[in-house]
């Protein structure tokens, strides 16, 4: 155009915008967002695109008889207009529809809610079709809405593995005396990938860390860098044990969940968290659904706390790997997530171990004793008995006969119902044992 300038606006402008880039091949949608962007300063969107799209229809030919009826010909113009303006994706983790707008400065994907649904419905009827709520939403569950997993999409657009070893190093970060915290970590962190991946659907990453230091060392942060940021939606620092269906669905809803405050979690609350560590599927039925089904799980757990007496199940607690934190964490480091993970990815398509032996097992049993709580029956049973060695007279008696004794040291009234307890007290001990006619017996000595 000649003698045209910015202040003349775009009017005269756009019936020879729209012919040229029609003749280029430009998608419709593509040039008016470009025009969109390119004259921000224009603020009648809906003009601008009512414009380009009546002259995009003459230039194509419009206005001819088609064969289609109106139901598929409504059909087609529908599907057009979403896939032109919109681009959506079905996130299995949150088992949701996402969908962000096709060439525009909105980069990410956004979940679709029904404010969402309502504005695409009424721009719909702003082009002229003749569409219905229940129309878009039929769309949007069907399977024109390809699938989408941001964990495995993430893992499998990982680089190849530079040689370094940045898991024991990420590790090195956590300050402590233990010399086995390292190893632990390293078979714990490709255990979660490896669950990632779906590497074992029969058993879960029922192992856990467990940060024990003072407030301020940075515990938390540290639990939450451990995912790469494409992945932080999936962190979670809390678990709802109130309900545990809520509880079972997290399994896969999350990648990794933090239990922080673990001493706050009641005895009984930690029997439900031992099934749900060694639970590798969950099934469940959704909100408003008639079936139940499989539900793949992903989360791995980590813990923190302030409190060193954390584990009260008498039974041994080779699930947690206790650590106790002596200064603060330094989170505030550049983690190069990429060859993070691609290490993990490259060790397990090596066939890496990524679940514990008997020998670290064994590791994590002698290591967690010093967490481990004490309770008042078992104080009350070390005041008053030992085990039996040689040099001294012991007698086998039932965990009743012994529970009946420790009875007449204390004033208050020990409760029957404790006696099953009180035997897994015993074993934990190691005190010797054997069968009969009585139950089991326990050789232990009384104390003077």
């Amino acid at each position: 155009m000649e003698n045209w300038k910015s202040d003349d606006g775009l009017e005269p402008l756009l019936p020879h915008l729209i012919e040229q880039c029609f003749k280029a091949g430009i998608p419709e949608e593509e040039a008016v967002r470009r025009t969109l962007m390119h004259y921000f300063h224009e603020t009648d969107t809906e003009t601008i695109r009512m414009t380009f799209g009546n002259g995009y229809r003459e230039m194509k030919g419009f206005g001819e008889k088609g064969g289609l009826s109106k139901e598929q010909e409504a059909t087609f113009l529908l599907e057009e207009f979403l896939k032109r303006r919109y681009e959506f994706r079905f996130n299995t983790v949150l088992d949701e529809v996402e969908y962000r707008q096709r060439d525009s400065i909105h980069f990410y994907f956004k979940p679709m809610e029904k404010r969402i649904r309502n504005s695409i419905a009424l721009c719909a009827l702003k082009e002229g079709l003749q569409v219905w709520d229940r129309d878009i939403d039929r769309f949007l569950s069907s399977d024109f809405v390809p699938l989408y997993n941001p964990v495995e999409e993430y893992l499998c657009d990982l680089p190849r593995w530079d040689g370094t070893d940045r898991i024991r190093a990420l590790a090195r970060l956590v300050p402590c005396d233990n010399p086995h915290w390292e190893e632990l970590f390293y078979r714990w962190f490709l255990g979660m990938v490896a669950h990632w991946r779906g590497m074992d659907r029969q058993h879960g990453n029922s192992t856990s860390p467990l940060l024990v230091g003072a407030q301020g060392f940075r515990k938390s942060t540290y639990c939450r860098i451990l995912l790469p940021p494409e992945l932080r939606f999936g962190y979670a620092d809390s678990l709802d044990f109130s309900s545990k269906q809520e509880a079972e669905r997290a399994l896969g809803r999350f990648f990794l969940i933090n239990l922080d405050e673990f001493d706050q979690i009641t005895v009984n609350q930690q029997g439900f968290l031992k099934h749900l560590l060694q639970k590798p599927v969950a099934n469940l039925r959704k909100p408003y659904g008639t079936s139940v089904r499989e539900l793949r799980r992903y989360a791995s757990f980590i813990g923190t706390s302030n409190q060193k007496d954390l584990l009260t199940d008498p039974t041994g607690s080779r699930r947690f790997i206790c650590i106790e934190v002596t200064a603060p964490i330094d989170t505030n480091v550049t983690i190069d997530y990429r060859q993070l993970y691609a290490q993990a990815m490259q060790l397990l398509y090596k066939n890496e171990r990524y679940w514990l032996n008997d020998e670290n097992e064994e590791v994590l049993r002698k290591n967690n004793t010093e967490f481990e709580q004490i309770s008042p029956l078992e104080q009350l049973f070390k005041c008053h008995f030992s085990s039996a060695t040689i040099e001294k007279k012991a007698e086998w008696l039932t965990a009743m006969e012994i529970f009946n004794d420790l009875q007449k040291h204390t004033r208050e009234k020990l409760s029957i119902n404790k006696i099953n307890w009180f035997g897994r007290i015993l074993r934990k001990l190691d005190i010797p044992q054997k069968a009969s006619s009585k139950g089991t017996l326990y050789h232990v000595v009384k104390l003077e």
